[in-house]
């Protein structure tokens, strides 16, 4: 059996079915396949997923809490089987969710494990799908490490502890990155002593230096232990120990193409073009950022120009949001990276401590740090406080769209609302914030 389809999408994940999506508005008869559920990583065993066992977190945390805010309560307790269940409810809503839309959009679905024989055939099963362009979106699966086979019980991927139950008494957690400090902050804030382990020097690649110091110094509070410039040996597990350290793109199925490669990840132009005419390839399989909102981007820049359009995607100030608590947003260059691309550079802070609404909702700790050149033009904004990866989309907008940092000081915001600390922030570094010492 076989069909012949304008476009053929490998990979059901965020960059696949949104690349599907656009693909079939602008006209095209496309279809997806994909072998496990739809939403890939992000919507199943990663963004989301955790996020939902965070918002239970930071609910537990805001309860034991409630005797400051003038609230008498009994003894909080917590059920992680039900936090888990919880978890799973949302995840089943929102995969049904893409599945309407896929439907909606006339984009056939199918399932199983795609093959690709050359480029414009993939095979899946006994079947055989053709197609004038192929998006590959493959996504990524968790790295391990040297020694150390993931086995569910004592060494776990991120995937085998979003289903894990009950709480561990102790958690070892080997990566200090994103994912790793997602789950050092679920963790420890539910009762489980965390010991992190980073090979590199500091935790957190990426972002700026001031704001890991700080949530370090947060983290400690928390009892969570953070060793850095440490290889971890198997010899060392607690008992339960979570590596995440990094993951690797999915490969298999596509050796026929004979894809040029960058180390491990599928080579791609700016229009998110391989090696092989007609055969695009986006999100994790390709991307520097791993990255919903990555893949989304490359998703929708794929579809269009395999369509005729011509779109490019750039890495220039994607922003980053994590979830500890408090949280972390991050936009453009860092305070380190700026000082090394430009002679001069102009930096003003604004605490939380200082603003009205955080203090109401007693959420004070942490920081806004706004960047610019000498000239004026916006080059950084880096976050640690309540709604940070909220407020950062504000100032990925700022950014991208050329403001320059007397403009965002000028856009007079609602009070009392976080993003005062925003205009603060930038007003400080023209040394004109009203609510700090500049």
């Amino acid at each position: 059996m076989s069909e012949k389809y304008d476009i053929a999408v490998l990979g059901g994940g965020p960059g696949g079915y949104v690349a599907a999506i656009r693909a079939a508005q602008l006209g095209a008869k496309v279809a997806l396949i994909e072998k496990d559920k739809l939403g890939g990583t992000c919507l199943n065993r990663g963004c989301i997923p955790t996020k939902a066992l965070i918002a239970c977190a930071n609910l537990y945390e805001k309860m034991q809490k409630a005797e400051s805010f003038g609230i008498s309560a009994g003894k909080v307790s917590i059920d992680f089987k039900k936090v888990v269940d919880r978890k799973n409810e949302i995840i089943n809503k929102l995969v049904k969710g893409v599945e309407f839309l896929l439907e909606k959009n006339k984009i056939e679905v199918i399932r199983g494990e795609g093959k690709v024989l050359e480029p414009g055939k993939i095979q899946i099963g006994s079947r055989e799908v053709y197609s004038q362009a192929t998006i590959l979106a493959t996504g990524s699966s968790p790295a391990s490490l040297p020694g150390i086979s993931f086995d569910g019980e004592k060494f776990l991927t991120s995937d085998d502890l979003l289903e894990y139950h009950p709480l561990p008494p102790q958690l070892d957690i080997v990566g200090g990155g994103v994912i790793g400090l997602h789950f050092a902050v679920i963790f420890s804030t539910l009762g489980t002593k965390v010991k992190v382990y980073e090979a590199l020097p500091e935790i957190l690649p990426g972002i700026d230096e001031e704001v890991i110091i700080a949530i370090k110094r947060i983290l400690k509070r928390k009892n969570v232990e953070i060793v850095t410039g440490a290889r971890f040996e198997a010899s060392q597990s607690c008992g339960k120990t979570l590596i995440c350290v990094g993951r690797t793109p999915n490969t298999a199925g596509l050796e026929s193409l004979k894809l040029k490669m960058e180390g491990r990840s599928v080579w791609v132009n700016e229009k998110m073009e391989t090696n092989i005419p007609n055969v695009y390839a986006v999100g994790d399989l390709v991307s520097k950022k791993m990255f919903a909102h990555v893949a989304y981007e490359q998703g929708v820049i794929a579809a269009e120009n395999a369509l005729g359009g011509d779109r490019t995607f750039s890495y220039e100030y994607i922003p980053y949001g994590i979830y500890t608590h408090p949280e972390i947003g991050s936009v453009g260059l860092t305070e380190k990276e700026a000082l090394e691309k430009h002679q001069n550079i102009k930096v003003g802070k604004f605490p939380f401590a200082a603003l009205g609404i955080a203090a109401a909702m007693g959420e004070t700790e942490g920081f806004i740090k706004v960047i610019s050149d000498e000239k004026g033009k916006l080059l950084g904004v880096h976050i640690l406080g309540p709604e940070a990866t909220d407020l950062i989309g504000s100032a990925t907008l700022a950014i991208k769209q050329g403001l320059t940092v007397d403009k965002l000081a000028e856009t007079f915001q609602a009070h009392p609302t976080y993003p005062e600390g925003l205009q603060e922030a930038a007003l400080a570094v023209l040394k004109k914030s009203l609510h700090s010492i500049n």
